[in-house]
């Protein structure tokens, strides 16, 4: 976890993600809807995607699951876009106090903006993409946590059900 933490942190990895969404904002999706994704580790990464302080509009939705390293109210008072977040009440890194204070701010946005917060019982930090499936109601959890976030983005985007 050292080296992830050296070579990863936020101040070194979140000018390349900001950059890549800018390069993709001018040119392929210029004209087209973009949302991010990001769990854990890339959930301040979506949550400043989603209220970019540069003032451009780098992203349309978002959705986190299990968020980390959040600075809570801070980085969740800037959100500009709709924001889904899954978080378990066992996880570690943000607490069912702070995902409450999050589900505040997000859900008193205005209507083009306003997110959601779902607070999954039981599950602690990353059980949406590590669930033990030998839990079932954990693992229950983590495909309702994936569900959550195909809905959100089928709300915001619509969804082509030609493909």
């Amino acid at each position: 976890m050292v080296p992830f933490a050296i070579f990863n942190r936020f101040g070194r990895t979140y000018p390349t993600v900001r950059g890549f969404f800018s390069a993709l904002r001018r040119n392929e999706a210029s004209s087209l809807p973009l949302g991010a994704v990001g769990f854990c580790w890339g959930g301040k990464h979506v949550a400043l995607l989603a209220g970019d302080p540069e003032g451009q509009k780098l992203i349309d939705a978002a959705f986190t699951g299990h968020p980390s390293m959040l600075d809570v109210p801070a980085d969740i008072k800037k959100v500009r876009v709709p924001v889904s977040i899954a978080v378990g009440d066992k996880d570690n890194w943000l607490s069912v106090k702070q995902a409450e204070q999050v589900k505040e701010i997000v859900e008193a946005l205005p209507d083009e903006s306003r997110g959601e917060v779902v607070i999954y019982p039981g599950c602690g930090h990353g059980f949406c993409v590590r669930a033990d499936h030998l839990n079932e109601d954990v693992a229950k959890q983590a495909s309702e946590a994936e569900d959550q976030c195909i809905r959100w983005f089928e709300k915001h985007f619509g969804s082509d059900t030609t493909a």
